[in-house]
C-alpha cells in the first residue's frame, strides 16, 4: 500500500480502537510494515484519539528511529521482532483493552468462547508474562519465536498486566483481531461469572 494511504489506515484504526474504549490516555501502540526492515509506528507519548497521520514515525525492526521525526514507541522492538519472525504480518495493534487484560491476570491463555472467535482467531490466544512495563529485546524475540513455532495459527497474544497484541495481513485486519480478542475475553469472563452464580 502507498505510504500516505497506509498512514491514513493506521489513524482510522486508532480512532476505531479509541471509540470502542479499548485504549485511553497515551498508552498502546500500532504499526505497519513498510519494507523488509522498516515500519511506520506510533511515537511515544501520543494518544489514539488525537494522533495525526504525519506524526507517525519510521523505525527499523530493532526499534531504532530512522529519518527525521519523533521517537518511536517504547514497544517498537516488540513490533520489529514480530515482523522479523512472522513474515506474513503486515500490521500490529497493541492496546490495553480491559476485558482481555483482566482475563490474562488469571489465565495462561484465552480459549475460543464463541463460534465466531473459533473461525476468526484461528487458535488459542496465549498469555505471556514479561514481568515489566516494557518488553525487553530478549522477551520480544522469545515471544516472536513462540508465535511462529508454537502458535502458528494464532493471530494474537496477551501480555499479562499489559494488554493485547494483535496482528494481521492489513491494518484493518489487525484492528479487527484486537476487537475480537476483547469481545472473546468479555464473553468468556461473563460466562464464567454466570456459571459460578449457577453453581456450574
Amino acid at each position: 500500500m502507498e505510504e500516505q494511504k497506509l498512514r491514513a489506515a493506521l489513524i482510522d484504526a486508532a480512532r476505531r480502537i479509541d471509540r470502542r474504549n479499548m485504549q485511553t490516555n497515551n498508552g498502546g501502540n500500532f504499526s505497519a510494515r513498510l519494507s523488509k526492515c522498516q515500519m511506520l509506528i506510533k511515537p511515544g507519548d501520543s494518544e489514539f484519539s488525537s494522533i495525526l497521520a504525519e506524526e507517525l514515525v519510521y523505525a527499523d525492526f530493532f526499534g531504532r528511529g530512522i529519518k527525521d521525526g519523533g521517537k518511536p514507541s517504547k514497544e517498537a522492538i516488540l513490533h520489529g521482532q514480530l515482523y522479523i519472525a512472522l513474515t506474513q504480518v503486515a500490521a500490529i495493534m497493541h492496546c490495553h483493552s480491559p476485558w482481555a487484560t483482566a482475563w490474562a491476570e488469571h489465565a495462561d491463555s484465552l480459549g475460543m468462547s464463541t463460534w465466531h472467535s473459533s473461525v476468526k482467531l484461528g487458535a488459542v490466544v496465549p498469555v505471556f508474562d514479561t514481568g515489566g512495563y516494557v518488553v525487553a529485546f530478549e522477551d520480544a524475540a522469545d515471544i516472536a519465536a513462540q508465535m511462529r513455532d508454537k502458535y502458528p495459527d494464532s493471530r494474537a497474544f496477551i501480555l499479562r498486566r499489559h494488554g493485547v497484541v494483535a496482528f494481521g495481513a492489513s491494518v484493518r485486519d489487525a484492528a479487527s483481531c484486537a476487537e475480537l480478542v476483547e469481545e472473546t475475553a468479555m464473553i468468556a469472563a461473563i460466562s464464567r461469572m454466570v456459571g459460578a452464580a449457577n453453581g456450574t
